[in-house]
């Protein structure tokens, strides 16, 4: 299986950033890459290129890591999110990170895949905050639980990183969307007497491809990501969206 590495670190199964990259600033730095355990796979082809495209599935990790490299604090003041594109697609098959523990028997030219995913495995962390993209506009909030309580009850913006330090900021986000939806994260900080706006762009999809049947059903039944993978699901939905 082939995962994605994120600029940072080159580690298995991680979401790649697509950063929009403007003049590299001064005195700090902030890098995006991601977790996921599932992916949607498209095929090479003319729309998608000569590599395959693996398209992370609703819920995964988004990384923001902010380093304060110079001798100013740098400020992260907020985190927007833009859906730039939606469009129907038919994945051609489906990327599992294998999971810890029992788990079904694979072909034995399989196994040494399976060997090295598990040597490489990382667990989903716990996210500060998430991202509605199916809210008119998209939505960045603290990650809540079940009762409207922030899971990282020390998260909040702004957000100050002192010199010479660095802080990572984990972003889940979510759609319902089967389709490919196309998003951009916005970052306004200050730094010093600078000001800048980052933007990276990137991928999701809530598509795993995969049904269930059950005995008695009308017909099978979509399977949602966190049924396969300790993707994080959304305890506390913004208010009207159900």
């Amino acid at each position: 299986m082939k995962w994605w590495r994120g600029r940072e670190r080159k580690r298995p199964n991680q979401v790649p950033g697509h950063p929009g990259e403007p003049p590299r600033p001064e005195n700090f730095e902030i890098r995006v890459g991601g977790l996921s355990h599932v992916f949607a796979v498209l095929d090479p082809s003319t729309t998608v290129g000569p590599e395959p495209l693996h398209i992370p599935l609703t819920g995964h990790n988004v990384y923001v890591d902010l380093v304060a490299s110079g001798d100013p604090d740098l400020v992260l003041h907020a985190l927007r999110a833009e859906v730039t594109g939606r469009s129907p697609m038919k994945p051609n098959g489906v990327s599992l990170v294998p999971q810890p523990g029992p788990s079904i028997s694979f072909a034995e030219d399989l196994a040494e895949a399976r060997r090295r995913g598990l040597e490489n495995y990382q667990p989903m962390q716990v996210p500060d905050a998430e991202v509605f993209l199916d809210e008119t506009p998209p939505l960045v909030r603290p990650a809540l639980d079940v009762k409207g309580i922030p899971v990282v009850p020390d998260f909040g913006l702004p957000l100050r990183i002192a010199s010479g330090t660095a802080r990572r900021i984990v972003l889940a986000p979510h759609t319902a969307d089967r389709g490919r939806v196309d998003w951009r994260l916005l970052a306004d900080v200050t730094c010093g007497d600078q000001r800048a706006t980052m933007s990276w762009d990137l991928l999701v999809t809530a598509e795993t491809t995969m049904r269930a049947f059950h005995p008695g059903g009308t017909g099978p039944e979509f399977t949602p990501v966190h049924v396969l993978a300790p993707h994080w699901r959304v305890a506390w939905p913004p208010t009207g969206s159900g």
